[in-house]
C-alpha cells in the first residue's frame, strides 16, 4: 500500500473523529440566510458563509454556493478550512478509500471535468475524466475526456492500463479488457496478459484526432462516410436554364476488393484554395480524399486538398486539388456503367469561407466539441458507430447432429438456394390493416444493430449503410440456424428436430466468401406476390422463384406495393409452402 494511501486515510481518521466530537451540525443563520455549522451547545463553529451545507462524514462535508445561475460545489473540514475550493460542479466520496472526485475545471475556459484528491486537499489526478473514477483497492477505472475510452489509475497518481479501452471490468482478481479495436484481453492480478481474443469484423474508424471540427463534422453531409464506386464518380457539369447536365465516368481508382473512399476535414497550413476558417480557433482548413481498404486500413491519399463544391438534389460535387470535380450520388444504386449522363436539379454553390458552411456543420455543434466531455462522447460514437453491429459480423456455431439434418433438408428448398442480389432486399416501412400490407420501399438496405458484450460488459447500437450498386457482385443468402425454445421462434415441424429456428441474412462477396450477419430474425411475417417480408427488422425481399438477376441490372425496388395476405404461421412447413 502506497505512503499516500495511508497517509490519507489517517488523515480522514482524524478528521472523522475530531468532527463526530465536536457533533457539528449545518444550521441556517436567520439573519444572513446562509448555512454554518455549530455544536452541540449551538456555538458557532463554523460561521454562516454558504449557501448550502451537508452534514460531516469521515471528518469533512460538502458546500455550496450559487453566484451566478449554476450552484458550486465545494469541500471543508471541520476547522471550516477549504479542503477542495467551491468552483465545482459535482463532488463524489470514496471514504473507504480517503478519496474525493470533484467535477471541475483544470484551468478557466477549460470545461467541466473529473479530478481525485485525498481528504487533506491534495490533488492526486488533474481534472481529465469524464466520469468520477470508481476505485477499489487503491486502483480505479477511470475515463479520459480527451477521447472517451478508459484506463486503470492508482490513488498515487500512477496510470497502470492506458485510455485505450472500451470496457475494464474487475474478473477474478484481475481485470478483463475490451481494447478500441475490439479485442478482449484478460488480466491477473498483477495486470499481466493471461489470454486475448480478437473479435473479427473490426473496422477502423474515422478518427477525429483531438480536433473538434473532425469530430463536428462526422457524418455531416459526406463528411466520414464510406463512399463506394457505386456512387462516387468523376463529373463534367454543363450548366443549363433548368437543370444541369452532367456526363459522369469511372473514377481513376484502384478499387480492389471492397476498398471505399473517404473525404476528411484538416487543417490547411498552406492556405489551399476553397480552404476555410474555423470561428472559433481561426485555424483553416481543406478537405482531403483518402482510400480505405474493406476494414478501414489507410491504402493512401487521393486528393490532398478540395473543397465541397456545389450541392444538388442528386448530389454533392467535391472539387479535388483544382483537377477534378467528382459527384457523390445520394443514390447508391447509380446506373452500374462507366460512363452515363444525368441531370442535376436544384443546384446551389457551397460557400467555404468557413467551416460551417462550407461543411454544414452547426454552429452550436462545433461550439459543443469545444467541451470535453461532449468531445469525448462524439469520440466515442465515431469509434463504435463505424463498428455497428460488429457481433453479427460472427458466422454461426455448429449446430447439433440432429439439428444439422434438419438445416440441411431445409436449405434444400429454393427459397434458401436462392442468392439475393442489389435491389432485391431494401428496408421497408410495413402497415397492416385489413384490407392486407402495405410497404413503404425504401432504395437501399439499412442495417440496425444492437450489440452487447460480456466480460467485460459493453453495449453499443447503431446503423450501416449497405451499399449493393448494380456493379457490385455481392450476394445476400437466406439461412435457417438453430435458435433457443420459445413461441417467438419457428419450429420445425416437417424434420422432426423437435427444434426452433431462425433465419439470417447472411452476406457474401463475389467469391461465394462470408462478410458477415446482417440480420437475424425469428420468424418470416409475409409472404406474397414474390415479396418476403420481415416486419420485425423493417426488410423486404424480391423472391424471384427460379430467376436471378445479375449485377449490371438495375433493380431499384423503392415505392410502395400493396400485398394480399396474411401473417403466416411460426412453422417451417408455412413458410416453405408460402415460398414453394
Amino acid at each position: 500500500m502506497k505512503l499516500r494511501y495511508i497517509l490519507a486515510a489517517l488523515a480522514a481518521l482524524i478528521l472523522a473523529t475530531a468532527a463526530q466530537g465536536q457533533d457539528l451540525k449545518p444550521v441556517k443563520d436567520k439573519a444572513t440566510k446562509l448555512y454554518g455549522y455549530q455544536d452541540k451547545s449551538k456555538n458557532w463553529v463554523i460561521p454562516p458563509a454558504y449557501e448550502g451545507a451537508k452534514r460531516f462524514k469521515d471528518g469533512v462535508a460538502e458546500v455550496t454556493m450559487k453566484p451566478g445561475k449554476t450552484k458550486l460545489h465545494g469541500v471543508i473540514d471541520e476547522t471550516g478550512r477549504i479542503v477542495i475550493p467551491i468552483d465545482c460542479y459535482a463532488i463524489s466520496f470514496n471514504p473507504k478509500e480517503g478519496l474525493i472526485m470533484a467535477e471541475r475545471e483544470a484551468f478557466p475556459g477549460a470545461g467541466f471535468t473529473w479530478g481525485v484528491y485525498d481528504y487533506i486537499g491534495r490533488e492526486i489526478w488533474a481534472p481529465q475524466f469524464s466520469a468520477s473514477p470508481v476505485f477499489n483497492d487503491g486502483w480505479g477505472v477511470a475515463r479520459s475526456a480527451s477521447n472517451g475510452l478508459k484506463g486503470l489509475i492508482d490513488n498515487d497518481g500512477q496510470l497502470l492500463i492506458p485510455f485505450d479501452n472500451l470496457a475494464i471490468d474487475r474478473s477474478f482478481g484481475g481485470y478483463s479488457l475490451l481494447t478500441k479495436d475490439f479485442v478482449r484481453q484478460s488480466l491477473d492480478g498483477r495486470l499481466n496478459k493471461t489470454s486475448e481474443y480478437i473479435y473479427p469484423g473490426y473496422i477502423i474508424p474515422y478518427d477525429p484526432a483531438g480536433d473538434p471540427v473532425r469530430a463536428a463534422a462526422w457524418h455531416v453531409g459526406p463528411i466520414g462516410y464510406r463512399l463506394q464506386r457505386n456512387n462516387l464518380r468523376a463529373v463534367q457539369v454543363t450548366p443549363g436554364k433548368w437543370s444541369n447536365s452532367a456526363t459522369c465516368s469511372t473514377l481513376q481508382i484502384d478499387w480492389g476488393n471492397g476498398r471505399f473512399v473517404r473525404l476528411e476535414p484538416i487543417e490547411d497550413s498552406r492556405e489551399h484554395p476553397g480552404s476555410m476558417e474555423d470561428p472559433i480557433s481561426g485555424k483553416l482548413y481543406t478537405v482531403k480524399a483518402v482510400l480505405c481498404e474493406a476494414d478501414g486500413t489507410l491504402v493512401g491519399t487521393l486528393s490532398e486538398w478540395g473543397w465541397i463544391e456545389s450541392e444538388y438534389s442528386e448530389g454533392v460535387i467535391y472539387n479535388a486539388e483544382g483537377r477534378e470535380t467528382w459527384l457523390i450520388m445520394r443514390d447508391i444504386n447509380c446506373p452500374g456503367m462507366r460512363s452515363f449522363s444525368t441531370s442535376l436539379t436544384f443546384g446551389r454553390t457551397i460557400d467555404h469561407n468557413d467551416v460551417l458552411s462550407g461543411l454544414g456543420i452547426r454552429s452550436y455543434e462545433l461550439e459543443n466539441m469545444y467541451e470535453p466531455l461532449r468531445y469525448s462522447d462524439r469520440a466515442l460514437k465515431i469509434l463504435t458507430g463505424e463498428n455497428a453491429g460488429i457481433t453479427y459480423r460472427l458466422p454461426p456455431e455448429t449446430p447439433s447432429i440432429r439439428v444439422s439434418r434438419a438445416v440441411r433438408e431445409i436449405h434444400r428448398t429454393s427459397l434458401f438456394r436462392h442468392r439475393f442480389r442489389c435491389g432485391d432486399i431494401v428496408s421497408c416501412k410495413v402497415r397492416v390493416s385489413d384490407e392486407g400490407v402495405e410497404l413503404n420501399l425504401a432504395d437501399n438496405m439499412v442495417c440496425h444493430y444492437e450489440d452487447e458484450f460480456s466480460s467485460p460488459y459493453f453495449r453499443m447500437d447503431g446503423e450501416e449503410v449497405l451499399y449493393w450498386g448494380p456493379d457490385n457482385e455481392y450476394t445476400v443468402v437466406f439461412s435457417a440456424r438453430q435458435a433457443p425454445y420459445g413461441s417467438e421462434f419457428t419450429k420445425d415441424d416437417l424434420y422432426g428436430s423437435d427444434s426452433s429456428f431462425e433465419f439470417a441474412l447472411e452476406l457474401y462477396d463475389g467469391h461465394d466468401r462470408f462478410l458477415q450477419t446482417i440480420a437475424v430474425v425469428p420468424t418470416v411475417d409475409y409472404v406474397s406476390d414474390g415479396w418476403i417480408v420481415l416486419e420485425r427488422e423493417g426488410i423486404a425481399l424480391r423472391y424471384m422463384r427460379g430467376r436471378e438477376h445479375r449485377p449490371g441490372s438495375s433493380m431499384s425496388a423503392s415505392g410502395r406495393i400493396n400485398l394480399n395476405c396474411q401473417r403466416i404461421p411460426p412453422t417451417i412447413s408455412a413458410l416453405l409452402k408460402a415460398t414453394d
